[in-house]
């Protein structure tokens, strides 16, 4: 089944991966250490830098605007449980019951589907998550829809190197890909995800660096992903945009991070400074941005002062009703603040975090609904939930 999962990821995405010749991990120290200091290249083998040569020209740069002629569905955290996100995108009725683990059954028409990141971590299907969300996204193409994946902080951190939350299932996920992507592409690859290491233990930790390291195959696939995106009149981000992020260009943001995921070496210094508002180890970059996140204010100035930020951000994007975001797990569903001009969904679904019932929440025009098991989608019936 992982032959054809790695197949599944953009052919481009594969060409361009880079094999590291070594590569820098960390378990440990502080949240995202400033990736936007610059990260060199790493060294590339003889056989890798003659397959670059015929690589195809660079990707484009992730959407920051799209246009949904439909429905707009937003899925928050899924931290690596499979089997909570199916449900999640079932509630959404875009997952038939009519595929398999290899062959999903994309049903939901021309819908678009923004899963606002945190895909990584806590959990043991990341891959598995990423090639399910993949493929319908292939299928809703050919509908008129979309599956969008943002970058969330989770993301940053294995590109980064930071592997303290990946769990001994994801570990070994990661070496099984790696070992598919070896049998598909080669001996540089096979040997970058330590196809050579006799330990167990190093062989997942170089197999899963070899894979997200800057650069790397799913590094590559990751680059493709927006970190801030509007669809219609509604932006979507993982922690929240603050107006410092809209005034010196979220186009910019989602572009360096792009760069920095494929292997560039960032040095301008606009490029180190868009790379660190987007996801930098600050406590208002957009990965990790809480200001909206907070369930139940404190005071009613602490309420005041997240709805006047929200405002002035929202107020310098043109057409833009609302913002929506994840990263902060919501205890008692997804909600929002601020008169609707905030939406919470992490409502921490995944087992890894508190293992609560999917909601998802649903946009058409300017009505705004929580989906759950008990209300899904209008073409889902509840019975089979």
């Amino acid at each position: 089944m992982l032959s054809s999962a790695a197949r599944s990821f953009s052919a481009a995405a594969l060409r361009r991966a880079r094999v590291p010749a070594h590569t820098s991990v960390r378990f440990s120290g502080a949240a995202a250490s400033a990736p936007f200091r610059g990260r060199a290249v790493a060294p590339v083998s003889a056989t890798a830098r003659g397959a670059a040569a015929a690589a195809p020209a660079p990707a484009p740069y992730p959407p920051l605007r799209v246009t949904a002629p439909g429905r707009v569905v937003a899925l928050g955290d899924v931290h690596g449980d499979i089997g909570q996100a199916r449900r999640a995108l079932r509630i959404a009725g875009v997952l038939g019951d009519g595929g398999d683990a290899v062959n999903p059954e994309w049903v939901g028409g021309n819908t678009v589907v923004v899963q606002v990141g945190d895909v990584l971590d806590r959990g043991d299907d990341e891959i598995a998550i990423l090639i399910l969300l993949q493929k319908l996204h292939k299928q809703a193409r050919q509908s008129g829809g979309a599956v969008y994946i943002l970058n969330g902080n989770h993301e940053v951190l294995n590109v980064s190197g930071d592997f303290r939350y990946v769990t001994q299932g994801a570990f070994q996920e990661s070496t099984r890909f790696g070992e598919h992507l070896g049998n598909l592409f080669g001996k540089p690859f096979e040997d970058a995800f330590g196809g050579g290491e006799t330990d167990p233990r190093k062989k997942q930790v170089k197999a899963r660096a070899g894979l997200f390291s800057p650069g790397g195959p799913l590094a590559q696939q990751l680059a493709m992903n927006s970190t801030v995106l509007i669809v219609n009149d509604t932006v979507f981000a993982h922690g929240g945009l603050m107006p410092r992020h809209v005034e010196f260009g979220l186009e910019k943001l989602n572009n360096a991070v792009a760069d920095w995921m494929r292997g560039a070496e960032i040095v301008d210094e606009a490029d180190r400074t868009a790379l660190g508002m987007a996801i930098g180890s600050v406590k208002d970059s957009v990965v990790w941005n809480r200001t909206f996140g907070t369930e139940n204010f404190v005071t009613p100035s602490d309420r005041e002062r997240a709805c006047d930020v929200l405002g002035k951000t929202l107020d310098l994007l043109p057409g833009v009703k609302r913002m929506v975001v994840g990263h902060t797990p919501q205890l008692s569903g997804c909600n929002d603040e601020c008169d609707g001009r905030i939406w919470r969904i992490d409502v921490g679904m995944s087992f890894g975090v508190v293992g609560a019932d999917p909601e998802v929440l649903e946009i058409m025009g300017d009505a705004v609904k929580v989906l759950n098991a008990k209300v899904p989608a209008a073409n889902v019936l509840a019975s089979k939930l």
